[in-house]
């Protein structure tokens, strides 16, 4: 017992002098040495998932083949060796060319996303509402969560939450020095929940409804679809799963509350990320509903310039790079995960690090 305690201690230790630096920066681990990279990595991999409630969604019943014609590539082995980035994997629309990983993780690693989860609780929305189980973007988020009554999102619809325009540059403000909330580490650490942070808002007003990035916009809206999904959101992810043809078990997280929290924690495989590009790549394309929300969004961009994402447009959880000419949407994480669809021709580049050492526009260059 007293064993046990003590473990929890250290633990807790550790991860508050990780995250003091504000987990939000992408820039939060540069100067750091090679072994303390590698620490975080650990902390990310094991002990943040096993701390927290973990949602299983199970391995597809017919795992989708993905065809392969891989050449090792000599720069990629490089910057792979030199820096913090773990895996890359390009697809050219019809099959694999580059898949190469480093010996820090496994094929069978679950990797986290950071950020790239919240493309995929928009998809989630979205599937939400071609369902039937959500009337529209439109509509607001208090119809699904009755906690959200008298607090600042207590008027915001969905279109507002899922392009972080809610009006909450009062409350929820990046600034340095700001007294409002850090929400990612202070969730991490179980200050609060979710619920708590949503309850906070009361008595806020709004401010401008511009672009203004925070994470806790994302475990709010999945809050509403797991509320009125039936069987929840873990229903919706595993039907996503399934036509994605998943091979391995993915999970992700939540808190206390039973709130998903999925601005960050949602794990898969390599290869599993890159069945679920290549699901939503093909959605995206496709005369259906799902097709039709996702084409929406892309409607949707508004400059992401003030936000920390300079020369992007942001929609619907999404990013679009501004000095990428072709049609394309990217799902991006903190620390430089990635994950590239190119809407023209199907080409999707995945890659994952521990942290964004490493020059990404490199790995944009080598694919071409």
């Amino acid at each position: 017992m007293i064993k046990n305690n003590i473990f929890k201690i250290l633990f807790y230790l550790l991860i508050i002098q990780i995250y003091a630096s504000n987990v939000l920066l992408a820039s939060h681990l540069e100067g750091k040495s090679k072994s303390e990279k590698e620490r975080y990595l650990k902390i990310r991999l094991e002990q943040i998932p096993n701390n927290h409630k973990k949602v299983i969604i199970k391995p597809s019943n017919s795992l989708k083949k993905i065809n392969k014609e891989v050449k090792k590539n000599k720069k990629i082995s490089r910057m792979i060796d030199k820096s913090s980035l773990l895996s890359v994997i390009y697809y050219d629309g019809e099959k694999v060319v580059i898949d190469q990983k480093s010996d820090k993780i496994k094929e069978d690693t679950k990797i986290y996303s950071f950020s790239m989860s919240k493309s995929i609780a928009s998809y989630m929305l979205g599937d939400a509402i071609c369902n039937g189980h959500i009337k529209g973007l439109d509509d607001q988020i208090v119809n699904y969560i009755p906690e959200a009554k008298g607090t600042l999102y207590e008027n915001s619809s969905f279109k507002e939450l899922i392009n972080m325009s809610a009006g909450d540059l009062n409350f929820a403000n990046r600034k340095a020095g700001s007294k409002k909330f850090i929400y990612a580490d202070k969730i991490i650490r179980k200050q609060f929940t979710a619920k708590d942070y949503l309850m906070s808002s009361k008595g806020v007003k709004k401010s401008k409804k511009l672009f203004n990035y925070h994470n806790f916009l994302t475990d709010f809206v999945a809050r509403a679809v797991d509320n009125q999904v039936p069987g929840g959101l873990q229903k919706s992810y595993q039907n996503l799963a399934n036509r994605a043809g998943t091979k391995s078990e993915m999970f992700y997280l939540k808190d206390s509350n039973g709130w998903p929290l999925l601005f960050a924690w949602f794990y898969a495989e390599r290869q599993d990320y890159l069945r679920i590009a290549m699901q939503i790549a093909k959605d995206w394309r496709s005369q259906s509903c799902i097709g039709n929300y996702l084409r929406n969004i892309e409607g949707m961009q508004i400059k992401a310039d003030r936000g920390g994402g300079k020369g992007s447009n942001y929609a619907g959880y999404f990013w679009f790079d501004r000095s990428i000419k072709s049609r394309h949407v990217q799902m991006r994480g903190h620390g430089n995960q990635r994950i590239h669809i190119n809407l023209e021709n199907g080409s999707i580049l995945l890659f994952h690090a521990i942290a964004g050492d490493f020059d990404s526009k490199k790995l944009f260059k080598l694919v071409k």
